[in-house]
């Protein structure tokens, strides 16, 4: 037998899933081998979720199979794929604060003494003698799990997934509520993964983090296996190319020619972190706030948009001072905020495209205390459009479209709103690489159109390709603002670190 079919461990043989009228995937074989970790990556609507459900036991296949460890195994149900050995880690990190690490990890199998008590002592021992095999030395039987950082809880969840002695670790998106020091140190955790044989499935949207992390990368697009490659013998680009089908450009967008000041922030404070902020904007102009996660970036939009209140300092929209009015009131004069939790505090998933976007501008189709509704079909057809939103039709649930297009949805309203400031908390986390382009395209077109964008983001290549100046904010203040010239990645990145040499 081949050598490398022998080393597989897991195998999907022509897997087909269709949904009402879309087939979701379409003949999807490969192959992942025993102590690699390989990435899935494709745009949404891949067929990747749809994949990892069906190995997971929350779909069924209309047709193909699984094989797991050389045997063909039937998954109906998560507790098949559990007993196949196949365990998944999802993005949100799911635990028990209030109960110890040792309790969260053997809490479905908890060691007796006699019928009725748990050996304490038993659970403890192998707790710490299981993180240790890990490296995850620094974490304790003992401790609450509501004492650890969000990176050590994930790993926490990762020690209890490997307590079952698993054979196929899916992680999905495990990096998404991580900061960069804490995303090192999982991947350290799953490095030593690899050397226990386990096989690893790695899925994330951040190109850079599967070039890195994994042995070899698959790629879905359109519901269809297009190639499996060795990481360290392809670029990021070609990585990319292969899931949208053709080449991305990654050009820096040439800047507008700026006008007067929109925005101005002096010395502002709230109860959320952020201390005697000093910031600008102007027209035409798109300006990134750059810092990690917990800095402040989400805090110093919520101040922005009326959202949480000043304890300190003012806010001035087009130059008039607007620190006592509240975000309905910024909102009428052109401000719009597009948080990055899109789903939960975005849109409103239930409802259609068009009642999305519609959402707040009923006065602009009404004529008297009724909505015209040829009048709103239109102003909505034309927002989609320019927006570039994929949808069936504007009857569409929102809750239906990809991130990008819910993203877009938002943008589309703002735009009927003819706003002229926009607010955008990480506007394309958790979006492929081609919805991503498109974002940007729309982000120029609408600095073209006399507006100006503020953009908060943890990441650095966005604020690099897209803005005309960035400002870095670390622990709630600015550390540095840099025009387009000075804007350099090692720079910034130690400015955001707390480094202010």
């Amino acid at each position: 037998m081949d050598s490398k079919l022998e080393n597989t461990i897991l195998e999907f043989r022509g897997i087909e899933k269709a949904f009402p009228g879309v087939l979701a995937l379409d003949n999807i074989s490969f192959q992942v081998r025993r102590g690699e970790v390989q990435g899935l990556v494709g745009e949404n609507g891949a067929g990747k979720s749809t994949l990892i459900k069906i190995l997971c036991g929350v779909y069924a296949s209309d047709r193909g199979e699984i094989w797991v460890d050389g045997e063909r195994t039937s998954i109906q149900s998560p507790a098949d794929a559990q007993k196949a050995g196949i365990q998944v880690m999802h993005q949100e990190i799911s635990v028990i604060p209030e109960m110890t690490v040792a309790e969260n990890i053997w809490m479905y199998r908890l060691p007796r003494r006699g019928r009725l008590w748990v050996d304490d002592k038993k659970m403890n021992r192998e707790t710490d003698e299981l993180l240790e095999s890990l490296g995850m030395t620094h974490i304790h039987a003992k401790q609450r799990m509501s004492e650890l950082s969000l990176a050590d809880q994930q790993m926490t969840n990762l020690a209890r997934i490997m307590s079952t002695k698993p054979k196929v670790v899916l992680l999905d998106e495990p990096t998404a509520t991580l900061t960069m020091d804490e995303a090192e140190k999982l991947f350290e955790v799953i490095h030593t993964l690899k050397s226990t044989g386990v096989a690893i499935l790695y899925i994330s949207h951040y190109i850079d983090e599967v070039m890195n992390i994994c042995d070899r990368i698959t790629v879905l697009r359109d519901g269809k296996y297009i190639t499996t490659v060795h990481s360290a013998q392809v670029t990021n680009e070609e990585i990319v190319t292969y899931m949208v089908g053709k080449k991305v450009s990654n050009a820096q967008r040439s800047p507008e020619q700026t006008g007067e000041e929109v925005l101005r922030l002096e010395q502002v404070s709230t109860a959320r972190k952020i201390k005697y902020l000093n910031l600008s904007l102007r027209r035409r102009e798109v300006l990134g706030l750059y810092g990690l996660n917990g800095a402040g970036k989400t805090e110093t939009l919520r101040a922005i948009a009326g959202v949480d209140p000043l304890l300190t300092g003012k806010v001035y929209l087009f130059g008039a001072d607007v620190s006592g009015e509240n975000s309905i009131r910024r909102l009428e004069k052109g401000l719009v905020y597009a948080p990055e939790d899109r789903r939960r505090l975005g849109l409103v998933m239930q409802m259609s495209v068009q009642q999305n976007v519609s959402l707040g501008n009923e006065s602009k189709y009404a004529e008297g205390m009724f909505i015209q509704e040829k009048r709103e079909v239109s102003g909505v057809e034309q927002a989609v459009d320019r927006m570039l939103v994929r949808t069936a039709s504007l009857e569409t649930p929102v809750s239906v479209l990809s991130g990008g297009n819910q993203q877009k949805v938002i943008l589309a309203r703002c735009l009927e709103r003819e706003a002229k400031i926009f607010l955008m908390d990480e506007p394309t986390v958790g979006i492929d690489v081609g919805a991503r382009a498109e974002i940007y395209q729309l982000i120029s077109n609408i600095v073209k159109e006399d507006a100006a964008v503020l953009i908060a983001s943890s990441d650095l290549n966005e604020i690099l390709e897209v803005c005309d100046r960035a400002a870095i904010i670390a622990n709630g203040r600015i550390a540095a603002v840099m025009d387009r010239e000075e804007m350099i990645q090692e720079k910034m990145l130690l400015y955001a670190m707390g480094d202010k040499e």
